[in-house]
């Protein structure tokens, strides 16, 4: 990586293992100028930031502008996304655009999850792991040949389920945000020749358990005194990581899919790659949004679909001083997506709750459904020439095309007797289509063997989408235009000291433009959520990332990151956000990490983790309301393993020092009376042993 010229952080599987990390939420933190917001708590989907660049928008039928890829296939849906960390030789976390190399163009960055294949060797592992909140893990993986040289197998799992670790007051009911997850990978490997080979994976993943719910804060039930009057109705008694509701409802989120990845050396010159990937999966979200034991908010989201994708490239090796890459990308994938918002349901409420929509019904609620269909096609080439044996220039194009239908679009309101008694429209379709042509620049200069000095210009576009939370009018059923982003970078890689010190810095500028956001806006009473477009916003920053080795025995690792996240144009809901800093963003960004082999037998190792991450302030909204906003906080992880070339023992803690923090926040303080904020993960620890066969 040190040669290449561009900003990117790998984590290879003894990091990986070493960090216990187990999901891409985990694994994309150790990079600089990276966030990650949960509005669906832990066990869901996450939305990602790098360098300022995100989606606030969390309904299921969205795309986002940090492009995950599996195994070199892109994921198209959120629940596609949710893919647990197991069996990975390595991931890398991509920053700032990207579109000439590979997969769909993305405005902000992108995460690159390499899988481990299987190889002619027999081996194999198993883990299992016991911690707090009753938490049993177990994982593994068993590789064998089944003809020499030519065919081979391997099939990796992982298993995790505890109690949950948002200890519950009310009786009879269990704890919340649970962790029931289960995924299985099978992999076969053929390599006929030396020239050819073809990886095919099938997978499975399934994650359950009781759901996220709101946490703990200040309540104002004026509005319904006899909700107000119900014991515990205002958050009495409850602690941060505590809570009180009524119900328990569960989350089901599974997907199926297989990959196919060939390549093909035709020759010295001339290697082709295909990717092809089909993934299927449905995602059934019901949460006790108010987190009160009373029925004041709701939410029951409900998405089915699937995609296919096709990618094909060719590379040149030439002798000479020019090489380059090109490709095709086709995608196409399918969603059905539903939500149903339950308001002051709670039957003990009375006349307080009766809003006069049937004569028998309380409450009120507000549902919509819609198909969304999307096609993409693209081609990009990119190109390098070396003018000197260490001078290198480089360039490249990628030309897309993104086809947008939404059919029968619905909207209702109602109450307990009759959930669908008011259409508020029904049957709209959108058509749209986008196009756009990004370009990249750059050069680079080997001053040295040990440094590398590079500058680059780069665009990225991500296309257009419709708004998922259209329920007060047909006028919510609009398409915000496509995101777009141009970046400037200048950057040094340093490798010193015979490898004992690696010192890698950059500074970029980035102007962001139409960023789609979904903010929480109050009409006519009633809580929106429309998808809008922030005009303009400029981003600037500056990395740096240092690895220090002075002995063989320890490891030292400093990334940090100074950002200046900011919206330049753009009114949301009347309102100027100007100036605001950009949503789901952090100025600063702390990442420090140990490895300490501390004695070595004949026999095995000790071996000692410690990391730490420091987050500035972050807000959840554009308004930069400071009341559901992160402010500055630490989190502590640590890992001590004794290995042999057998088997391991180990002891871990994350979040050591019990941090109280907000993974998420949205605005429902005026609609509803309390804000909607979900909590990060409380301390958890445990110890686990690890079988090699």
């Amino acid at each position: 990586m040190q040669d290449v010229p561009a900003s990117i952080t790998a984590v290879g599987s003894k990091e990986l293992q070493a960090r216990s990390i187990t999901s891409i939420a985990q694994v994309i933190g150790v990079a600089p100028s990276v966030q990650v917001a949960s509005p669906y708590g832990d066990g869901g989907p996450q939305n990602y930031t790098i360098r300022g660049i995100s989606s606030t928008d969390a309904s299921h039928n969205q795309s986002k502008p940090i492009a995950i890829y599996i195994d070199e296939g892109i994921r198209g849906f959120q629940v596609f996304e949710l893919m647990p960390v197991f069996d990975v030789e390595r991931v890398e976390v991509l920053s700032g655009p990207q579109g000439t190399l590979y997969g769909k163009n993305a405005t902000g960055g992108a995460v690159n999850i390499i899988t481990k294949a299987p190889d002619f060797d027999n081996e194999g592992y198993l883990t299992a792991g016991y911690g707090n909140f009753n938490t049993f893990t177990a994982r593994g993986a068993i590789q064998t040949p089944l003809v020499s040289d030519v065919l081979s197998a391997r099939i990796a799992f992982t298993y995790t389920k505890d109690d949950g670790t948002i200890k519950q007051l009310a009786p009879g009911l269990k704890n919340l945000a649970q962790t029931d997850l289960f995924a299985i990978r099978g992999s076969l490997l053929f390599k006929p020749s030396a020239d050819f080979d073809a990886t095919l994976r099938l997978y499975h993943v399934h994650s359950g358990g009781r759901n996220y719910t709101n946490g703990p804060g200040a309540v104002d039930l004026s509005a319904v005194p006899t909700l107000a009057a119900i014991p515990g109705a205002l958050h009495q008694g409850v602690g941060f990581y505590e809570s009180a509701t009524d119900t328990t409802p569960n989350r089901d989120i599974q997907s199926d899919g297989v990959n196919l990845l060939m390549h093909w050396q035709a020759s010295d010159f001339y290697q082709f790659t295909s990717v092809t990937t089909y993934d299927k999966g449905h995602w059934n979200d019901l949460a006790d949004a108010d987190g009160l034991p009373v029925n004041v908010y709701a939410t029951d989201l409900r998405s089915k679909g699937h995609q296919f994708v096709q990618e094909l490239r060719v590379a040149t090796r030439y002798d000479g001083p020019f090489n380059w890459q090109g490709g095709v990308f086709f995608g196409s994938d399918k969603i059905h997506f539903a939500q149903r918002l339950d308001y002051y349901t709670d039957p003990r409420c009375g006349s307080d709750c009766d809003f006069g929509l049937t004569p028998n019904g309380t409450g009120l609620n507000t549902i919509d459904s819609f198909d969304q269909n999307r096609t993409s096609y693209s081609g990009f080439l990119r190109g390098e020439f070396k003018i000197l044996p260490e001078l290198t220039i480089s360039g490249g194009v990628r030309q897309s095309y993104d086809k947008l239908v939404v059919t029968n679009y619905s909207a209702y309101s109602g109450d307990t007797s009759a959930p669908l008694s008011i259409p508020i429209f029904v049957g709209e379709n959108r058509r749209n289509t986008f196009n756009n042509t990004s370009f990249e620049a750059g050069i680079d200069w080997k001053a040295s063997s040990d440094v590398l000095l590079y500058a680059s210009f780069k665009q990225g576009y991500r296309t257009g989408a419709v708004n998922g939370s259209a329920l007060t009018s047909p006028l919510e059923v609009n398409v915000a235009p496509p995101e777009k982003a141009e970046a400037f970078e200048i950057g040094a890689k340093t490798t010193l000291l015979d490898r004992k010190l690696t010192i890698n810095l950059s500074a970029f500028t980035t102007g962001y433009k139409n960023q789609q956001i979904q903010a929480s806006e109050v009409v006519a009473g009633v809580q929106t959520f429309p998808l809008r477009s922030i005009d303009r916003s400029r981003i600037r920053g500056v990395e740096a990332q240092v690895v220090a080795r002075p002995v063989e025995e320890v490891t030292l690792t400093v990334s940090a990151s100074a950002v200046d996240p900011k919206y330049k144009e753009g009114t949301v809901a009347g309102i100027s956000v100007a100036g605001n800093q950009i949503i789901n963003s952090a100025k600063y960004k702390l990442n420090l990490n140990s490895d300490v082999v501390l004695f070595k037998t004949d026999s095995g190792k000790l071996n000692v983790n410690l990391n730490a991450n420091y987050s500035s302030r972050t807000f959840y909204d554009v308004y930069n309301t400071e009341n559901i906003s992160q402010k500055p906080f630490w989190l502590v992880n640590g890992r001590v393993s004794f290995d042999t070339d057998r088997w391991s023992v180990a002891v871990y803690g994350k979040n050591l020092f019990n941090e109280k923090y907000i993974g998420y926040g949205l605005s429902l303080e005026s609609a509803l009376g309390f804000n909607y904020m979900l909590r990060g993960v409380p301390r958890q620890y445990g110890a686990e042993a690890t079988l090699r066969f």
